[in-house]
């Protein structure tokens, strides 16, 4: 969807951060924006969850106020 012009990017877990930034990477696309959040989300109760989202909406916005 970038290479189309579509603003995009990521969301992952701590865990997985490396292999995203590999994928990224390897498919010429390391300019995306990459959202990291706290490992894991399977299992967590829905505050755990909140969290994380909250993590992932801090993020965004701090990239959306540098464009």
């Amino acid at each position: 969807m970038a290479k189309r012009g579509t603003p995009s990017g990521l969301i992952g877990t701590t865990v997985f951060q490396n292999l995203a930034v590999s994928e990224m990477a390897a498919l010429g696309a390391t300019g995306l924006p990459l959202i990291v959040i706290q490992h894991p989300l399977g299992g967590e109760k829905p505050e755990a969850v909140s969290r994380r989202a909250l993590q992932a909406v801090e993020q965004l916005s701090s990239l959306l106020g540098r464009a």
